[in-house]
C-alpha cells in the first residue's frame, strides 16, 4: 500500500510557508529582500514535486525518491536562510545588488534621481521584522529543520507500521 502522508505533509507545510510569506508581504507591507525571495523558491519546488508525486507516481520507490528530493530542497532552503541570518548578523557580506531596477538603462541624471526616489531599498542585512528576538530568516531555518525532522519521523513511522 502506497503511503503519501509524508509528501502531503511537506506539500501542505510548503503552501503554509508561502501563504505566510505573501500575507506578510502584501498584508503587512513587509517587503522581501532578494535573499527572502530566494528562500521561497525551494517551497515552490516542493509544492510542484510533491503534487506530481502524489498525483502521478504509482510506485513506492518513485514516491520515496520524490520525498528525498523534497528533503534535499528543504536543506537548500536551510542553507539559504542560514546565510541570510549570517548576513543579518554581519557574519557574511550580503549581495551587492539589492535594487529591483537596473540603473544602467537610465540615460540622464534626472531619470537616475527619479528612479532612486521611487525605489524602496530593501536591505538584506537589516531584518524587516523580528519576533521573539529572531528574524523571519531565522524562523525559516527553524521551520525547515522542523519540517525535515517531522517528515523523516513520519516516513520512519510509516515504514515501521508497514
Amino acid at each position: 500500500m502506497l503511503n503519501t502522508k509524508p509528501l502531503i505533509f511537506l506539500l501542505t507545510s510548503s503552501i503554509f510557508a508561502l501563504t505566510f510569506a505573501y500575507i506578510s508581504q502584501f498584508g503587512f507591507d513587509l517587503q522581501p529582500c532578494i535573499l527572502c525571495l530566494y528562500q521561497r523558491k525551494p517551497f515552490f519546488a516542493i509544492i510542484a514535486l510533491a503534487t506530481i508525486a502524489i498525483v502521478f507516481f504509482k510506485s513506492e520507490k518513485s514516491k520515496k525518491v520524490a520525498f528525498f528530493f523534497c528533503i534535499f530542497l528543504l536543506l537548500i532552503n536551510v542553507g539559504i536562510a542560514t546565510y541570510h541570518v549570517g548576513v543579518e548578523q554581519k557574519i557574511f557580506q550580503g549581495p551587492t545588488t539589492c535594487s529591483s531596477e537596473n540603473l544602467n538603462d537610465l540615460e540622464n541624471l534626472d531619470e537616475l534621481r527619479d528612479a532612486l526616489m521611487k525605489t524602496k531599498a530593501i536591505r538584506c542585512d537589516v531584518p524587516s521584522f523580528v519576533f521573539l528576538g529572531l528574524s523571519m530568516a531565522a524562523w525559516n531555518v527553524i521551520f525547515c529543520l522542523g519540517l525535515i525532522l517531522i517528515a523523516i519521523r513520519l516516513k520512519k513511522l510509516r515504514e515501521y507500521l508497514a
